[in-house]
């Protein structure tokens, strides 16, 4: 399955919306509208997550792994989650 995100303007907006509700039924399995000021303030908080984010990374607050480091860790991880569920 795909997802695609669009942006139709405000005076196409119930042409599009016929013209996707006149497809074939199951064609599109979730249909959801975002308001432009909600599409704007999802964008803020994603871009203060990413600034405090980088501002950890570069005050050495956060621990950044190496690909080796990163790849080992979750192989670990998998090992521990099957044996302490493998009885389940």
């Amino acid at each position: 399955m795909k997802t695609i995100q669009l942006q139709v303007e405000d005076d196409n907006y119930e042409s599009f919306l016929t013209i996707i509700k006149s497809l074939k039924k199951g064609m599109v399995k979730n249909l959801a509208v975002k308001e432009e000021d909600f599409v704007v303030d999802d964008f803020e908080q994603t871009k203060i997550y990413f600034q405090k984010s980088l501002e950890n990374i570069e005050n050495g607050n956060t621990q950044l792994l190496s690909e080796e480091q990163y790849t080992n860790q979750m192989n670990n991880f998998k090992k521990n989650l099957k044996s302490k569920y493998a009885n389940n």
